[in-house]
């Protein structure tokens, strides 16, 4: 695959980083390089972002990521243990326990965290499962280890005939993806209920940093030429080429033409579809005028074979044995007063889960008691309405494009919603101050729909805007889901008193939970509590420490492991695909995230071009549902919820159908 020209970023890896301290490869020095990791730990332990208790990567997690030696990770940690600010606690892990006596004063704004460097990286802590000093590797797992029993509850796909998943067990073959060749089977064997397990993910499986990780390699290079197909595709504007035909790329050409549902039966499917062919969907209510509020759905009541709405993680790999795990250890540890009503701020387990996670990989250091715990990104904004309001904002500044979720959201709240344009290096600011509005709806870790990541001098610009008595409202959107390029700070993390910041666990899990979380400006945090409180009482509190628990386990940072080689090489088909089948397109938003942005040269209309797209079976987003002013046509296609062979089915009918259109 070419570069990707994306805020600095590179599709080829050369500039990949690490969720730990957000380090990226090129920050690692030449020489000494154990004691500038040292350096960097002891920063972040002074400062609070990893507290006592925290726990460190396993060593060669770590060491992959920043691509040095194992021993210079070893290094780093031994200097620490003989400072007494860790120690090793075999399965446990290397764990914090004392800061140090002299606590240094916190970086101004934009000092540590980058907001002048190229990329606008940042240092943040991340909380991993064991291997460290003192560790015991007698019991350590292998890595790849896929010798563990069968998944008893049949959860999840696997990207190989025995993939390990996220708890260590193994998967069977055809239990969901085959993205590529099996990892490496080394007598893996399951963590034991409770621990975090040290090492037994199965690296291989889920990154392609490592020798013996090429089927999951995000492919260096342009993507080779076939004869079949000579038509170059625009990755972020830069020319690339289909792959090879075969299971990986999912060469369309081995599909046959694609026809409308209504015509003739559907060319054979990787989904499985239902043997009865869906009846051709009345798409004049979705795609044509305005889209309403019910847009979405309606759109996903409608039958498709292939789904290509953007948003959806997969969901096939939800760690359901380890949600069981700790579903059954918080009922077992909970007294009969635990399950009454909670506190409409959120269960305090859980918001000093999200402190810590926050500190850990978005570099924002926050007091639990600042979290507030919503029911996902949705009701964070529907909470801010009379808040804002309140506070004399009468308009929301948005993104265009941006999501239309959202600005009906605010529209809905009395909000006005004035776009503002988004370039190559995030919204533009000069546009931001003409229209006049306090506040501004942004997504900068990748902005939706165009991907595009902010960067340093445009942080910059954003910040002395928000310091002048601006508003920033910061949906973190996709920030974990990052494959190619260093991790970016929230912009939480750089002027905390003017930034409203929103995540939410709908994209690392699976929306069904909503849950997420809300960390306000102080002078808004008890009109927030009330609106909360009169809203729904607060979040369901079981659920809430469930998750608190697989934060405070690791199992989610390996949940997010697994998930990201197999979104990435979703995404590598997706690319291949569409080089073949609409060539001249261009890809945007290849860096990150769980769906691509597709601009095409042709003079359709996208609404026309997403109706029969329907029409032959495939759900997506026209462009145009998320701008406010004129732009060229596109759509945009969400890749992580379909395997590589279903990915190249459902382009194959785009193409079809827009060569219908043409």
């Amino acid at each position: 695959m070419s570069g990707v020209d994306e805020g600095r970023d590179t599709v080829n890896g050369a500039a990949r980083g690490s969720d730990f301290l957000q380090l990226a490869v090129a920050d690692v020095p030449a020489g000494g390089k154990a004691e500038w990791l040292a350096g960097r730990l002891r920063a972040a332990i002074a400062d609070g972002r990893l507290p006592v208790g925290g726990r460190l990567p396993p060593t060669r997690v770590l060491a992959a990521e920043l691509r040095v030696s194992r021993g210079v990770v070893t290094e780093a940690y031994r200097r620490l243990a003989e400072d007494g600010q860790v120690t090793g606690r075999r399965r446990a892990g290397t764990v914090v326990v004392a800061a140090p006596f002299t606590h240094t004063a916190p970086p101004r704004p934009g000092a540590e965290f980058g907001v002048g460097d190229a990329g606008g990286h940042a240092d943040g802590l991340r909380a991993w499962g064991a291997d460290g000093p003192g560790e015991d590797d007698a019991g350590r797992h292998a890595d790849g280890g896929a010798g563990g029993h069968a998944n008893p509850l049949g959860t999840g796909g696997t990207d190989g005939p025995r993939a390990q998943c996220v708890e260590g067990h193994a998967e069977g073959a055809g239990a969901g993806d085959t993205d590529g060749a099996a990892v490496d089977a080394a007598g893996g064997h399951p963590d034991p209920p409770g621990t975090s397990g040290a090492d037994g993910l199965g690296y291989d499986g889920t990154r392609g940093d490592r020798p013996g990780g090429a089927a999951d390699r995000c492919p260096a290079g342009p993507i080779h030429d076939t004869p079949a197909h000579r038509s170059a595709v625009l990755v972020d504007g830069v020319p690339a080429r289909p792959g090879p035909p075969g299971p990986f790329h999912g060469a369309p050409g081995q599909q046959g033409p694609a026809r409308p549902i209504h015509s003739a039966p559907a060319p054979r499917s990787h989904a499985r579809p239902s043997r009865t062919t869906p009846a051709a969907p009345n798409t004049a209510g979705l795609f044509g005028g305005a889209p309403g509020g019910g847009v979405f759905d309606a759109l996903r009541a409608v039958p498709a074979v292939v789904d290509f709405t953007p948003g959806r993680p997969d969901l096939t790999v939800f760690p359901r044995a380890a949600w069981l795990r700790a579903e059954r250890a918080v009922l077992a540890e909970s007294a009969a007063h635990h399950l009454g009503y909670g506190d409409p701020r959120g269960a305090p387990r859980l918001r000093r889960a999200v402190a810590d996670w926050l500190a850990r990989m978005r570099g924002v250091r926050v007091d639990p008691e600042s979290v507030l715990i919503v029911a996902g990104t949705a009701q964070a904004l529907t909470l801010l309405h009379p808040v804002l309001r309140a506070d004399g904002v009468d308009a929301v500044a948005v993104e265009d494009p941006g999501s239309l979720g959202a600005r009906q959201h605010l529209a809905h709240g009395g909000l006005a919603t004035p776009p503002v344009p988004v370039d190559g290096d995030g919204v533009r600011v000069d546009a931001l101050r003409a229209t006049g509005a306090r506040a501004v709806l942004l997504t900068p870790a990748h902005q939706f729909p165009t991907g595009v990541v902010t960067t340093g001098e445009r942080r910059r610009e954003l910040l002395e805007w928000a310091r002048a008595g601006g508003l920033i409202l910061e949906d973190d959107y996709d920030a974990e889901h990052r494959y190619d390029r260093p991790p970016v700070p929230a912009l939480r993390a750089l002027l905390a008193d003017r930034v409203c910041y929103m995540g939410s666990a709908s994209k690392l899990l699976a929306p069904a939970l909503r849950i997420g979380w809300l960390v306000a400006p102080a002078r808004y945090r008890s009109a927030l509590v009330d609106a909360k409180r009169f809203n729904d009482l607060g979040n369901a509190v079981l659920p809430q420490l469930v998750l608190a628990r697989l934060m405070e386990s690791g199992e989610l940072e390996r949940h997010l492991r697994l998930v990201r080689g197999r979104h990435r090489r979703r995404r590598d088909a997706m690319i291949a695909a569409l080089a073949g089948q609409l060539p001249g397109a261009v890809v945007h938003g290849a860096a990150a995230g769980l769906h691509l942005t597709v601009t095409y040269p042709d003079d359709v209309p996208d609404t026309e071009f997403a109706a029969a797209a329907l029409a032959y079976g495939v759900k997506c987003h026209p462009l145009s549902w998320h701008r406010q002013s004129p732009g060229p046509p596109g759509l945009v296609l969400g890749y992580a919820a379909g395997s590589p062979g279903v990915i190249a089915d459902g382009v194959a009918r785009l193409g079809s159908a827009l060569r219908s259109l043409s």
